[in-house]
């Protein structure tokens, strides 16, 4: 098996291993996994039609727009976990999206440069992912807000 498919496969056993150890009190944080997904879609749907970016290699050998492990599983529960545990007071909110974004952008930069599981296209780079990351941290947690406004 190809490294990608480790790595696909890898990821999304982590991402549900870490929801099945705090799955206790996360029912409440389904809705924002949902949003992220669709989320995480359409910005797919985007970059296709934008030729940003592909994902060369895919579980599903089905078209290459999205990444399923990423979008339906991997994204969702990271914006699962980011709204749950969110800091309280915006500079450590900013602080933690820093830290996450960096993490990941670090991750994509070298899945790009030594895998095939993502390439980026006609003028995109690995710092319009860093500011995408990073606002997306605060877009799943203002959903959440305005989702529970009255609750909360």
């Amino acid at each position: 098996m190809a490294i990608e498919k480790w790595i696909q496969y890898g990821s999304m056993a982590a991402a549900i291993l870490m929801f099945m150890i705090k799955r206790k009190g996360m029912k409440k944080y389904i809705p924002v996994g949902f949003f992220a997904s669709y989320y995480a879609n359409i910005w797919c749907f985007l970059a296709m039609n934008f030729n940003w970016w592909n994902f060369p290699t895919r579980i599903f050998d089905k078209p290459d727009d999205i990444s399923w492990p990423v979008n339906f599983v991997v994204v969702p529960i990271m914006a699962m976990f980011w709204v749950r545990y969110i800091p309280r007071g915006l500079g450590r909110q900013i602080s933690w999206a820093f830290l996450l974004t960096t993490l990941l952008t670090g991750f994509e930069y070298l899945a790009e440069r030594y895998t095939g599981l993502i390439k980026y296209h006609n003028g995109y780079d690995w710092y319009y992912s860093y500011i995408l990351w990073f606002f997306s941290w605060f877009v799943w947690y203002w959903f959440y807000k305005w989702l529970y406004k009255n609750n909360d």
